[in-house]
């Protein structure tokens, strides 16, 4: 019997979106898309800052790459403003 038991799981693709990287993102719960950065990228989650609305306020949302395989999330992102990438089956 082993121990330890293989699991697949989605990952983010590190080579497609990076830290810094512009995005604009739409949670299938949400009313409208978030316009924001890329501050942080790991195998599991993206986490994105944008700009509420509100004074100099931001805040955060967290893209988990489990609800992105489940087609939960649509988004668009860029380095670079040019080539712009997007998410298959999104807007």
């Amino acid at each position: 019997m082993a121990l330890i038991k293989d699991n697949e799981a989605p990952v983010f693709d590190r080579e497609q979106v990076h830290k810094g990287d512009l995005i604009r993102a739409k949670h299938q719960t949400w009313d409208e898309y978030r316009n924001g950065l890329v501050v942080s990228i790991a195998d599991d989650r993206l986490v994105a800052q944008y700009y509420t609305g509100y004074g100099n306020v931001t805040n955060h949302f967290v893209m988990l790459a489990e609800e992105v395989s489940r087609g939960e999330w649509q988004a668009a992102w860029t380095s670079d403003l040019e080539e712009i990438a997007k998410l298959e089956g999104g807007d």
